[in-house]
């Protein structure tokens, strides 16, 4: 082994063939691929080419029909949502989740519940360490607002927030579950120039933290900036996989992706 293997980060995910149908539809194809840790990932490919699926498929929304989903070499493809979550892979949605009837700080506490002891009848007792873990919760979801910037907007109502903030309630809540795989479905959606900008700043500064970045993205721009690989899907199939560089020069990404070539 040479020293450029030596260096080389071990995966926090490997997908071997995942493969999905609904129906007719195949909405991924043998799809095989792996995230190193510390690295930012971006899946991008048109419409329809499966990359929500794939994030279902990794998250347990979805049990993968063949393949594997492999979490720090553990083979996670029977463990429920939740469980996933306990073992370190959060996510972020396409369109925003947030119970926009509770406070800001309310929704980000919901993040801390996978990290907490505390029940149904530990909540109705209200035992002296059950009031310090809700106190303990309450000041990590205070510093997770903080790290995003709205801390100001603790107390709050959710659903009153610009739309733009509410994208960082749910990264903070995210956060909140001391994940070390973050998946973000379209973070930049709905955002403006300035917005999506300072967006790219905090997956930056989420990255320094140690957690490791998966994201589907339409916003060429943000991806090709701070993506170290891409990979690209066409109908469920993955065409392509390399740096920014090399996605940006692949003529089956430019003829399926962008429009171009034959």
């Amino acid at each position: 082994m040479n020293a450029q293997e030596e260096e080389k980060p071990a995966p926090v995910l490997e997908l071997d063939r995942v493969s999905k149908s609904f129906g007719g539809v195949r909405a991924a194809q043998e799809v095989s691929f792996s995230v190193a840790s510390g690295h930012i990932h971006a899946l991008i490919g048109p419409n329809g080419a499966g990359k929500t699926t794939l994030f279902n498929l990794i998250t347990g929304i979805y049990p993968a029909d063949d393949g594997s989903v492999l979490f720090e070499g553990r083979d996670v493809g029977r463990l429920e949502v939740y469980e996933r979550v306990a073992a370190g892979i959060a996510r972020t949605f396409q369109n925003v989740e947030l119970f926009t009837g509770m406070s800001v700080l309310e929704n980000v506490m919901v993040g801390l519940h996978v990290r907490t002891r505390c029940g149904f009848f530990g909540a109705l007792a209200k035992w002296p360490w059950v009031r310090r873990e809700e106190e303990q919760a309450r000041g990590t979801a205070l510093d997770w607002l903080k790290f995003v910037g709205l801390e100001k907007m603790a107390e709050s109502q959710a659903g009153d927030l610009p739309f733009g903030w509410q994208r960082l309630v749910e990264i903070a809540r995210a956060l909140a579950s001391r994940p070390r795989l973050l998946l973000l479905d379209e973070p930049a959606a709905g955002l403006n120039a300035r917005e999506t900008r300072d967006l790219g700043v905090l997956l930056r500064q989420i990255r320094t933290r140690g957690v490791t970045l998966l994201l589907v993205e339409h916003d060429m721009s943000l991806t090709m900036e701070i993506s170290d690989r891409i990979v690209v899907l066409d109908q469920g199939r993955k065409i392509a996989e390399g740096t920014p560089r090399e996605i940006q020069a692949d003529e089956k990404v430019l003829a399926a992706y962008l429009g171009q070539g034959e």
